[in-house]
């Protein structure tokens, strides 16, 4: 199916691939979710009014992707040069995006890179994270190996086996085996850890 540039649509189940033109609207014919059993391919910026479900979604010329609800996607998401901005949760098998991504109750995958900023109202579970500017977490993080390469800053626990942090880290306590932190770091909670390297000035909470 084909969406043509600048047209609002609805749609309730689709069983093929959906193609969105350029500067779009399409919002769910009834319930609270588009679902598309194939892959959608976005040309340009795209406002989506409900949730939708997905097997892919790419994005190859830049733009920003919004969607009012979860996304919730089976295998992968690629926004090249893209923004995605998701005001519930968003899941997905692997999320690669070029500048930004937003998701306002948190996110569950194996795998998110992301070149600029990471900010998530909710928890972040995800296996490998790599962010190249700042990460706001108001969660909880959970994962293997997390690496941004500017400002993090995590108001919930952390638990990590690796996190490497080009400049300042902030976090409230946890359990992380391996950190690396070139400028900053600050833990307000209670931190379990194996090994510290720290570039500037590390604080830890002393714990009687």
């Amino acid at each position: 199916m084909r969406i043509e540039p600048r047209k609002t649509v609805e749609i309730d189940v689709l069983e093929e691939d959906l193609f969105v033109g350029a500067y779009s609207t399409i919002k769910a014919k009834t319930g609270e979710a588009i679902i598309v059993k194939g892959n959608v391919e976005f040309e340009r910026d795209c406002n989506i009014l409900s949730s939708l479900r997905a097997y892919s979604i790419s994005l190859e010329n830049g733009g920003k992707i919004n969607v009012q609800g979860d996304l919730i996607v089976e295998k992968s998401v690629r926004l090249e040069d893209g923004e995605l901005l998701v005001s519930g949760r968003l899941e997905a098998e692997d999320v690669d995006v070029g500048k930004l991504v937003k998701a306002g109750n948190g996110l569950k995958c194996r795998s998110i890179s992301v070149g600029g900023g990471l900010e998530s109202g909710g928890d972040v579970d995800a296996e490998n994270i790599s962010v190249g500017g700042t990460m706001s977490v108001q969660g909880n993080v959970k994962g293997s190996r997390l690496g941004v390469g500017g400002t993090l800053t995590v108001k919930g626990l952390t638990e990590l086996e690796k996190l490497d942090v080009g400049g300042v880290a902030r976090i409230n306590g946890g359990i992380i085996m391996d950190i690396n932190v070139g400028g900053v770091f600050e833990s307000a909670g209670k931190l379990v850890f194996e090994r510290l390297n720290v570039g500037g000035v590390a604080r830890l909470k002393v714990v009687d």
